[in-house]
């Protein structure tokens, strides 16, 4: 089984302190790993992933940059799956949050209020991507219905 690595105690930490559960850390870890252990160095990479996934559930921080990350999905500006393209997505993320951004700054350096602006623009970005979509799909079925019908259509 694969242990918990730093970066993933360093996360959890600074989750269990951002929340105010640091003093409850024992307790959490004890039923995260079902009895098995009270330490967080004890964790599997596995336990150590739910754990900060249910933590960053309840940061509203966390939770708006995790929406942000699947906006930039739907938009196409990131993709895949693998660890090389976590790593290689942040990059481009921050990227164009420095030269397109509403809020000029990585995304981890963005505070709530920030990230709530950068939200409203991903969210701008999917729908007129979405828009753009269904704009293609309406004049192609227009140029069909023409073809059809032996009429041409002027540029």
């Amino acid at each position: 089984m694969e242990s918990v690595t730093k970066p993933q105690l360093t996360k959890i930490h600074i989750l269990l302190n951002k929340l105010q559960l640091i003093d409850d850390k024992k307790a959490i870890i004890k039923e995260v790993t079902k009895g098995r252990a009270t330490s967080s160095k004890d964790l599997t990479f596995a336990e150590a992933k739910f754990l900060i996934s249910r933590l960053c559930d309840c940061d509203p921080t966390e939770r708006l940059k995790t929406v942000i990350n699947q906006l930039a999905f739907r938009a196409g500006i990131i993709y895949g799956e693998t660890e090389t393209d976590k790593i290689l997505n942040k990059v481009k993320l921050d990227l164009f949050f420095k030269n397109n951004g509403s809020v000029k700054k990585d995304l981890h350096k963005q505070s709530y209020t920030e990230l709530t602006k950068t939200h409203r623009q991903f969210e701008a970005i999917v729908k007129g991507i979405a828009k753009s979509k269904e704009h293609r799909q309406a004049e192609k079925a227009v140029r069909e219905l023409l073809t059809e019908l032996n009429l041409i259509l002027s540029k």
